[in-house]
């Protein structure tokens, strides 16, 4: 599909109070237009197209290299995008790479992956997900339904206003169109046409002077289209629509329809992904990890905004540090429950980062977010309770965690057995078990019960005799496994210690499992 050059039709916005298109892109809305507009149409599309997605993709937004993206057709290597400075010195799309480099023998060049400009696209629907639900993709621009916006954000300048300051921010010159069709807006866009279109009845004159051969990509079609001399749309709404389908087929004529809002043109809402990644090049290697500080609290705000549009908490994150060669350290933070907060989870990060050193200097920085949950807001409290909660809990198995390395911090856990030894287990912290009626056991429990020293009858622990008291616990289990038991428990006491120690009824000999 060919880019006709970019035009800006002013009077378009300034019939809507928007003022002209040029300035919507680049210095914001002109201030004399105070009233926001009073529409509620069922339809609204409103398209921003990325001219230079290519060079964003790949991490070269508002470059001052002199750079061309290429993509390969045939035996030829074709200019998809160049930047800034390779523009100024004459590279255009749609030139052959060899041409460019006779223009500018410094050029570098990379190729086009459709791939990454995917990815970057999806980033850019999901944080377009702030305004309307309704957002689907296509192959250089987004579509945003955002006539269910318009009372929450007041009114369309109101809302254009805060989409077009985001654009900017995330690429170079977008060009934004709003009209009923998303057809017509994605064409407008393409175009280079920044206007605003909010009735049906306007839609036939604002596309009426946009190239025809935009409605396709067929070459075939493009050739038929010259030799019938029509050069715009315009040109098309003259002729018979039954010689248009005789010539052209009836997909031309259906695309012509859903431009001008004749025919339902339904769209595939965009789905965000179950995880949550997003990546930033760095303005300079550095083998530091506190250079990673910053670009780190900047990810985290985009994740924080991302979790709050869709009401969630994360419950697993983790960095990739890379250069262009290789992944050179992934480090996960640990998290004891699902959390949103941005200061909290950098507090985290850092925690992670304390005791690592890259083995080569980092170009790239990645954080990924997973395992989300639904966030379950609750009011605050007029008076909030000081007293400590279950909270302070989980903050210091985070700090713990992060700090130490996941498994040097361990919770314990009840199981459904009589012998004291498999009685508990290692669990994650926060993890619960059965809770069994029992009697009281130590809190201090040998992996291995100790042998202990003297007669069958007066045991001796550390070389001092041991005061037994009467009642004693029988525990006769394990017949079933490899494992069987048949032991007499008692409190025993010395002058120091009160442990818990018992009788082998097979052998006779005393062993301490416990102190108190």
């Amino acid at each position: 599909m060919t880019h006709a050059p970019r035009q800006v039709t002013d009077n378009a916005w300034q019939r809507h109070g928007i003022g002209s298109g040029a300035s919507l892109v680049r210095s914001g809305l002109p201030e004399q237009a105070h009233a926001p507009l009073a529409i509620r149409p069922d339809h609204l599309w409103l398209a921003v197209h990325l001219p230079y997605l290519p060079l964003e993709a790949l991490g070269y937004n508002h470059t001052e290299r002199i750079l061309a993206v290429y993509a390969q057709h045939g035996q030829t290597q074709q200019v998809v995008a160049a930047s800034c400075s390779a523009r100024q010195a004459g590279v255009q799309p749609g030139m052959a790479l060899a041409v460019a480099h006779s223009l500018i023998p410094m050029l570098e060049s990379s190729p086009q992956d459709i791939a990454a400009e995917k990815i970057h696209l999806a980033q850019l629907a999901t944080q377009a997900g702030n305004w309307t639900p309704a957002v689907t993709v296509l192959d250089d621009c987004l579509l945003l339904n955002i006539a269910g916006s318009l009372r929450l954000y007041g009114g369309v300048r109101a809302l254009l206003k805060q989409i077009q300051h985001w654009i900017t921010a995330h690429a170079e010159e977008p060009c934004v169109a709003l009209t009923p069709t998303p057809a017509s807006a994605a064409l407008c866009a393409r175009a280079g046409k920044a206007l605003c279109v909010t009735s049906q009845d306007q839609l036939t004159a604002a596309v009426r002077t946009l190239p025809a051969q935009m409605l396709t990509s067929n070459s075939q079609q493009h050739r038929l289209l010259g030799q019938l001399g029509t050069r715009q749309i315009g040109d098309l709404l003259r002729l018979p629509r039954d010689g248009l389908a005789r010539r052209l087929g009836p997909d031309f004529l259906d695309s012509l329809d859903k431009l001008l809002g004749n025919k339902p043109d339904p769209q595939t809402t965009f789905t965000p992904p179950a995880a949550f990644v997003q990546g930033i090049t760095l303005p300079a290697e550095s083998i530091e990890t506190a250079f990673l500080f910053p670009f780190m609290r900047q990810l985290l705000n985009q994740l924080a905004a991302y979790l709050r549009t869709h009401c969630l908490l994360t419950g697993r994150l983790s960095w990739d540090l890379a250069n262009a060669n290789e992944l050179l350290l992934n480090v996960p933070v640990q998290l004891a429950q699902p959390r949103c907060d941005p200061e909290r989870l950098l507090a985290l990060s850092r925690l992670a980062f304390e005791n690592l050193r890259p083995s080569a200097p980092v170009t790239h920085l990645t954080l990924h977010a997973r395992h989300f949950l639904p966030a379950n807001e609750g009011s605050q409290e007029l008076f909030p309770n000081t007293r400590k909660s279950s909270r302070d809990g989980e903050a210091l198995v985070e700090y713990l965690q992060n700090r130490l390395g996941r498994q040097a911090v361990q919770g314990i856990r009840m199981y459904p057995d009589h012998r004291p030894e498999k009685a508990w287990g290692q669990c994650v912290p926060g993890e619960t078990g059965p809770l069994l009626a029992r009697a009281t056991r130590p809190l201090w429990l040998l992996n291995t019960p100790q042998r202990l020293n003297g007669c069958r009858r007066s045991p001796q622990l550390a070389g001092q005799p041991l005061q037994l008291e009467h009642q004693r616990e029988r525990i006769c289990s394990g017949w079933w496994d490899d494992q069987p038991i048949r032991r007499d428990y008692y409190w025993g006491t010395t002058s120091t210690v009160k442990a818990w120690v018992f009788r082998d009824l097979a052998s006779g000999y005393w062993y301490l499992h416990g102190i108190f």
